[in-house]
């Protein structure tokens, strides 16, 4: 089978290591009857392992080019079906999927927007399993009070439990990226405050807009009309006047947002 060559313009790098694949592999629970999307398969490095298994595989693949190698690729195995989508356009209900896992070696210019849909669907998912950068890792796992808690730290563990797995170096792909890569594994958590999603995102995102900046200050004119107005409210939920959102947990965030709704200013 002809060689399939990496595109600069998707961000492909080729997982070419066995010991990782062996290691992402293994991550993905034994013995399950849940289905597996695989985002991005690329030349099937993982695909295929997975599949002799006989895990049912929907390898979702953006790159209409490598369609043909992959189905070619895993031909024997009629437990995959190979399907030519954006990831970030694809919905379970179409696939009649109540429930689902998640793997894939992500383009690290799409690893925030997979985040964000694995968020609007955690009712569906079962684990996911991503390499992406390292970076992108520390803020994905990161707590508060660290340099790398941010919006996607607070959202991400709003609704799963994340774990730092391992790190993978630059020579484990073809062609080598020029940063240090992370796999990381997500699994759902029960949430239980039925907070809107879309009005807890907007807190966050205001709260965090000039990281340097004070808490109150950020919040002041969007969503809060006044400084008088953010200093009374962040008073009554005990958070201090000098505090930063760097510093507020995730629990203290659904209260300000609840607190914000209630006055009507979401």
């Amino acid at each position: 089978m002809a060689a399939y060559h990496a595109k600069k313009r998707l961000g492909q790098h080729f997982l070419k290591s066995p010991a990782v694949i062996q290691k992402i592999v293994a991550l993905i629970d034994q013995g399950s009857e849940v289905p597996v999307i695989e985002i991005g398969p690329g030349r099937g490095a993982l695909t295929l392992p997975l599949a002799e298994r006989g895990i049912r595989i929907l390898a979702v693949e953006f790159d209409r080019d490598i369609v043909g190698y992959l189905r070619k690729l895993l031909r024997k195995h009629d437990n995959v079906e190979v399907i030519n989508q954006d990831f970030l356009s694809f919905e379970p209900d179409v696939k009649e999927l109540p429930v689902f896992s998640l793997m894939g070696n992500l383009p690290y210019n799409i690893t925030s927007p997979v985040i964000d849909w694995c968020v609007r669907h955690h009712d569906y998912l079962r684990q996911a399993v991503f390499m992406v950068q390292k970076e992108m890792a520390e803020r994905i796992v990161a707590e508060p009070k660290s340099k790398g808690w941010s919006p996607l730290s607070v959202l991400t563990q709003l609704y799963f439990s994340v774990r730092h797995c391992f790190d993978v170096s630059p020579d484990s792909f073809r062609p080598q990226p020029q940063v240090i890569s992370s796999v990381i594994e997500l699994r759902p958590i029960e949430q239980s405050s039925g907070v809107d999603i879309r009005l807890l995102e907007k807190v966050v995102r205001a709260a965090f807009s000039q990281r340097r900046k004070l808490l109150i200050n950020n919040l002041v004119p969007d969503p809060i009309s006044s400084k008088e107005l953010a200093v009374a409210i962040c008073t009554e939920l005990s958070l201090p006047d000098s505090c930063r959102a760097e510093e507020l947990s995730i629990e203290q965030f659904l209260k300000l947002t609840d607190a914000l709704a209630g006055r009507n200013m979401l």
